[in-house]
């Protein structure tokens, strides 16, 4: 019986992180929503808190995911766009960790859930970016 794990492809990985990306997306959705009700006095800082707690695990699993799995399909240090694709795919989390770790501190430290809501809205557009700008990535590895 083999009881190593065979090594996963970067098709299989790639597909993994699309599905993973498609599910932060819907967590970026209803933190949006969240933040929106509390902006407009229709809702109060529990939901928020609660949209922010499920994006802060699903993300940190998502970026661990990619750290352990991308860095074993792609080529670290290699010229062209595989090369340039592992930099800028695993580079980009360190400041995606501190922007989460900013607005998890943020709702622990300020009981101000209007500032909060900002400041979710504000994340909910930065983390939208990178995952458009990541998914280009990912299909450009070919």
């Amino acid at each position: 019986m083999d009881t190593q794990r065979s090594q996963e492809s970067l098709d299989d990985v790639r597909l993994a992180i699309f599905r993973q990306h498609t599910q932060l997306a819907q967590l970026l959705e209803e933190l949006e929503a969240s933040a929106d009700a509390v902006l407009s006095r229709r809702g109060d800082g529990a939901a928020l808190r609660r949209a922010l707690d499920a994006l802060q695990a699903r993300f940190v699993r998502h970026l661990d995911y990619e750290e352990l799995h991308l860095a074993s399909v792609l080529p670290r240090g290699s010229s062209g766009i595989a090369g340039e694709a592992a930099k800028a795919l695993l580079g980009d989390h360190a400041e995606q960790r501190v922007r989460m770790s900013g607005l998890v501190h943020d709702r622990d430290v300020f009981g101000d859930p209007e500032g909060l809501a900002r400041e979710a809205r504000a994340f909910v557009h930065v983390l939208r970016k990178d995952l458009a700008e990541e998914n280009a990535r990912l299909r450009a590895l070919g």
